[in-house]
C-alpha cells in the first residue's frame, strides 16, 4: 500500500489529467474524429483513441487539449517516437499537467539513444506535478551514470533523499552500488527496497544479487522464504531455487545500463499507480458506490516507456498485458504476453493469461491447448496445471480435471502452503458435479483445515452442509466466520440466509437473502433462493417474479431446469 501522501497527491493529479482530457471539442471539420477519439478513450480502446486524436491533431493545428490527448494515447499505444515528436509542442504550450510526462518521454528517447547529457538537460526543470518528481529524479540519476559513472548517480539520488517519494530510490541505489563495486552498501539498499517500493522487481533483483555475491545458503534461504508467498513472487523464488540446484547464478540486473535502470524506474512507478487506483476502486466498490470502467492510461503510458527502453523487460511486458486484459483488449494482451520468453519466471503466468484472453475471444480449444502445453513443461510450477484443470471443469470434463487436481494434491509437501486450499476446493467442486459428495466432503474439510481464515473455504463447506441440511450448527458457524471476514459479500450472506431457510426459519432467512440480492442482483443462484423464500412465506407472485428473473440471468442448464419446474408447480409441500 502506498503512503497516504502519495495517495492523496496522486488522486488529485490523475483527476486533473482526466479533466484536462475531457474539454471542449475543436473545429467542426474534425468533430467526428474528435468524438471518435473520446469514445475510444472512454471504452479503453487505446489504439483507436491514439489514431483518432492523431488525426484531429494533424488536421486542426491542435488545441492544447487535443495535443494532450494525442500525446497521452500515442504513449499508451506504444508509439513512443510519435509521442516524443509531440512533446516539444506540449512543453511550449504551458500544459503543466503534461510537462513532466513529456520530459520523461524526451528523456527516455535520449537515454535510449545514449544521449545522456540531453536527457539530463530535459530533466533539469522542477516537476510540475509532484508525484512525477520521483521518476524524473531517478531517470536523471541514470542519465548521469552514463556520463560520469555510478558514483555521480548515487550523489544525485542522495541529494534528492529529502524529497517526496524517496521510497522509490533504494532499488536504484542498490543497482548503482553494485555497479560501483560497493556490495555491502548494495545489500543494505536492496533490503531497504523490499521494505519500500521495490515490489516484484526489487525481490527479483535482490535474489539475483544474493546468487552472485552471497553465500549459496543465503540465496537459498531467501528464496525458501519468498516461496511461501503465492503468485509471481513464488514463481521468481522457484526460478532462483532451480538455478541454485543446477549450480547456476542469475545475471539479471547485473551491471545495469542507464536504459535498464530507467526502465525499472518507470515500471516501478506504473505499478505503484496501478495498485493505488485498484485500491481506490476496491474501496469504493466495498462501500457500495457504483464504479465505472477502469482507466489505467497513465500507468500504461509509463510502462510503454519502460518497454521502449528495455524491450526484453519481462516485468513490464507482463504488466502491460495485464492492463490490456483489464481493458478487455484480449488481442493486445495476448500479443504482449507472447513476448515473454520461456526462461522468464513470468512465462507460466503469461501462458495462463494468454488462455484467459483466448477464452474471452471464445476460442476455448486454443486455450486448452495453451494450458495443456504449459502444464506439461519440465519443471512447470503448479499454477498452469491448476488453471488447466479448472478449464477442463468448465468444459464439462470433470473426470479429467479430478485426475489433474489429484496429481497436484499428491505433489504437495507434508506441510502445504496455505493457498493449497484451492486445490481441495476445486477437486471437491468437480466431485460435486459428479454427484460424489462422499469424496467431496473430506476435500472441503481439508481446505478449511489448511486455511482456517479463508472465507471461500469456510463458506463453501458451510454452504454445502446447509444445502444438504447436514451439520447445520457447524454450517452456521463456518458461514458466519466467512461473513465476518467479508461482510459485503453477497455470496456469503446468501449462504447464511440459505442456512436459515434450510432450518425452516424463513422470517430470518428473508432479511439475509434480500440483502444478498441487493449486493449481487445479477446472480442467478441468489435470485433463485430469494424466490424460494418468498414462496415459503406465501408471497407467490413475488416468488414467480424472482424465478423468471433467474432465467434472464444466464443460469446453467441444471438451475434453469429446476426454475422452470418451479414456475410450473411451485415448491413441493413441506412434509411434517
Amino acid at each position: 500500500m502506498l503512503c497516504k501522501e502519495f495517495s492523496q497527491i496522486l488522486s488529485v493529479a490523475l483527476l486533473a489529467l482526466v479533466a484536462g482530457c475531457a474539454s471542449a471539442p475543436p473545429e467542426a471539420s474534425v468533430v467526428g474524429d474528435y468524438l471518435s477519439g473520446r469514445l475510444a478513450a472512454r471504452t479503453n480502446e487505446v489504439n483507436a483513441a491514439a489514431s483518432a486524436f492523431r488525426d484531429v491533431q494533424a488536421e486542426s493545428g491542435a488545441t492544447t487539449e487535443v495535443l494532450r490527448s494525442a500525446f497521452l494515447y500515442q504513449l499508451a499505444a506504444g508509439n513512443i517516437e510519435a509521442a516524443a515528436a509531440l512533446s516539444g509542442d506540449l512543453l511550449s504550450n504551458d500544459a503543466s499537467e503534461d510537462d513532466d510526462l513529456a520530459r520523461l518521454t524526451l528523456a527516455a528517447q535520449s537515454i535510449r539513444k545514449g544521449a545522456f547529457l540531453d536527457a539530463h538537460d530535459v530533466l533539469a526543470a522542477d516537476a510540475q506535478v509532484s508525484y512525477l518528481g520521483a521518476p524524473m529524479a531517478i531517470l536523471d540519476a541514470w542519465a548521469l551514470s552514463g556520463v560520469q559513472g555510478p558514483e555521480a548517480a548515487l550523489k544525485t539520488l542522495a541529494q534528492k533523499d529529502g524529497e517526496t517519494f524517496r521510497g522509490f530510490h533504494p532499488l536504484h541505489q542498490a543497482l548503482l552500488f553494485e555497479n560501483a563495486g560497493l556490495n555491502d552498501e548494495a545489500r543494505t539498499a536492496h533490503q531497504l527496497s523490499l521494505a519500500t517500493y521495490g515490489g516484484l522487481v526489487g525481490l527479483d533483483a535482490y535474489g539475483a544479487f544474493l546468487e552472485r555475491t552471497g553465500a549459496p545458503y543465503e540465496a537459498r534461504s531467501f528464496y525458501d522464504q519468498v516461496s511461501q508467498n503465492a503468485g509471481l513472487a513464488r514463481a521468481i523464488a522457484q526460478g532462483g531455487l532451480s538455478r541454485l540446484n543446477k549450480g547456476k547464478k542469475s545475471q539479471a540486473f547485473e551491471s545495469a545500463e542507464p536504459a535498464q535502470g530507467a526502465a525499472v524506474a518507470l515500471h516501478q512507478f506504473a505499478q505503484a499507480i496501478l495498485e493505488q487506483i485498484e485500491e481506490q476502486r476496491d474501496a469504493a466498490k466495498k462501500a457500495g458506490f457504483r464504479i465505472g470502467d477502469p482507466n489505467y492510461d497513465m500507468p500504461l503510458a509509463l510502462i510503454r516507456l519502460a518497454i521502449y527502453l528495455d524491450p526484453s523487460f519481462d516485468h513490464a511486458q507482463w504488466l502491460a498485458g495485464r492492463i490490456f486484459n483489464i481493458y478487455g483488449d484480449s488481442e493486445n494482451a495476448i500479443a504482449m504476453f507472447k513476448r515473454i520468453p520461456s526462461a522468464s519466471p513470468f512465462f507460466e503466468q503469461a501462458q495462463i493469461d494468454i488462455a484467459a484472453g483466448l477464452l474471452e475471444l471464445e476460442r476455448p480449444d486454443e486455450a486448452l491447448k495453451v494450458l495443456r502445453a504449459a502444464s506439461r513443461r519440465p519443471g512447470a510450477a503448479e499454477e498452469a496445471r491448476f488453471q488447466y484443470a479448472n478449464l477442463l471443469v468448465s468444459e464439462g470434463r470433470h473426470e479429467s480435471a479430478i485426475d489433474v487436481f489429484t496429481a497436484l494434491i499428491e505433489g504437495l509437501p507434508a506441510d502445504p502452503p496455505e493457498d493449497a486450499w484451492r486445490y481441495f476446493i476445486a477437486r471437491a467442486a468437480a466431485r460435486i458435479e459428479n454427484d460424489d459428495w462422499a469424496l467431496a466432503e473430506p476435500d472441503l474439510e481439508r481446505a478449511v483445515e489448511i486455511a482456517p481464515k479463508q472465507a471461500v473455504a469456510l463458506n463453501y463447506l458451510g454452504y454445502s452442509w446447509a444445502e444438504r441440511g447436514e451439520n447445520l450448527d457447524q454450517a452456521f458457524d463456518l458461514i458466519e466466520q466467512a461473513v465476518a471476514l467479508e461482510p459485503n459479500s453477497g455470496a456469503y450472506i446468501d449462504s447464511l440466509g440459505w442456512a436459515y431457510f434450510q432450518q425452516g426459519d424463513y422470517k430470518t432467512a428473508i432479511g439475509h437473502l434480500e440483502h444478498a440480492a441487493s449486493l449481487e442482483p445479477a446472480d442467478p443462484t441468489i435470485t433463485d433462493h430469494l424466490g424460494d423464500v418468498y414462496w415459503r412465506l406465501g408471497r407467490e407472485i413475488e416468488a414467480q417474479y424472482q424465478w423468471r428473473r433467474v432465467l434472464e440471468l444466464d443460469p446453467d442448464d441444471k438451475l434453469a431446469a429446476l426454475v422452470e419446474k418451479k414456475l410450473e408447480s411451485g415448491l413441493p409441500e413441506l412434509v411434517e
